[in-house]
């Protein structure tokens, strides 16, 4: 079985994706998670996530169920993916009953104190060796109609033979890694790169001013990953320069709104509500920047996202205050 915790638009994907059996193999069971159980009797009841996947069909055989029932623990071969927003990890993973399975973090984001997903996962109870990471430039809509895409799926645990198998599909290439913190830090910080390269973008500085701010960006990406104990190389892959060049460029992502919204001087709760769901970029600048701090890590982009997002200063007067930054050495 494949439990899917979190009903969202990227949860929902996931589980038309793997609904699908691949060649010569029985398609797995799937369980869908929703956060209510209004929720889940409406997409039950529809075959379809019309808030927030509309358009989509869903399989007669994915069951939809919510945290408030009755749910069985899990055994050993099954999976739970986890794709719930990093500030719900916690207080969800408790209710849904992990048992021996191995745990997959879809989410991408980090904790407003800084945590990353994997230590809210593991602060929640689960195994580290039981934890595997799934990132890269993945948009939903296009995963659910099964559109060609890779990600990386990475872990430190010894065989991982089993769970490759059971995610990947001949639309849906994964790549192995054995960089966990590296691409889980890179996954989360795109979110917030993206805010920033959209909004300078959307003030109409032009390309070049985007792709530079995009490119210092990836070099934030690889100097908190390898402070956090990660290898830098996972910036440059997947979940680094991968995701970050399709949720900065496109119009459909939450964090690319947003940025495109701020720019036009909408505040901070307007540019939410206009958006309708969570944008992981917020809480995940915040704790970046803390966690940046605890381990002595410049990262100047991100600080000036916050300085967005929390002091209300304009993202012209940011774009202007990153650009004229005094030379320094492209790396150091």
């Amino acid at each position: 079985m494949i439990r899917i915790l979190g009903a969202g638009a990227w949860g929902t994907a996931l589980a038309a994706l793997w609904a699908h059996p691949r060649t010569g193999v029985d398609a797995p069971t799937i369980e869908l998670i929703a956060h209510t159980a209004a929720e889940a009797s409406a997409i039950s009841a529809a075959r379809m996530n019309s808030r927030r996947l509309p358009g989509v069909a869903l399989p007669e055989s994915i069951r939809i169920r919510s945290v408030e029932d009755e749910i069985s623990e899990l055994s050993a071969g099954d999976l739970l993916v986890v794709a719930i927003p990093s500030d719900a990890i916690r207080g969800a993973l408790a209710q849904v009953r992990v048992g021996s399975a191995n745990v997959v973090m879809a989410s991408k984001g980090l904790s407003q104190e800084g945590e990353r997903v994997s230590e809210l996962a593991v602060a929640a109870g689960v195994s580290p060796s039981a934890l595997f990471t799934l990132s890269g430039p993945n948009l939903a809509r296009e995963i659910a109609a099964g559109k060609p895409a890779a990600a990386v799926l990475a872990t430190r645990v010894g065989s991982h033979d089993d769970v490759f198998a059971a995610l990947a599909r001949q639309s849906f290439r994964l790549y192995m890694s054995d960089d966990p913190i590296g691409v889980e830090v890179s996954g989360a910080l795109k979110n917030v790169l993206a805010i920033a390269v959209s909004g300078v973008r959307s003030l109409g500085y032009g390309e070049n001013a985007a792709a530079a701010l995009l490119s210092r960006g990836v070099a934030e990406m690889a100097r908190l990953a390898e402070a956090c104990g990660g290898r830098a190389e996972s910036a440059f892959g997947l979940a680094g320069v991968g995701d970050l060049v399709l949720t900065a460029s496109n119009t459909g992502s939450r964090n690319a709104r947003l940025g495109e919204l701020l720019a036009t001087g909408v505040s901070v709760s307007a540019a939410v509500e206009t958006i309708g769901a969570t944008v992981e970029g917020i809480p995940t600048a915040h704790g970046a920047l803390l966690l940046a701090a605890r381990l002595g890590v410049e990262l100047p982009v991100t600080a000036a996202v916050v300085a967005a997002l929390e002091h209300g200063v304009s993202i012209e007067r940011l774009a202007e205050g990153l650009l004229g930054r005094a030379p320094t050495a492209e790396w150091h």
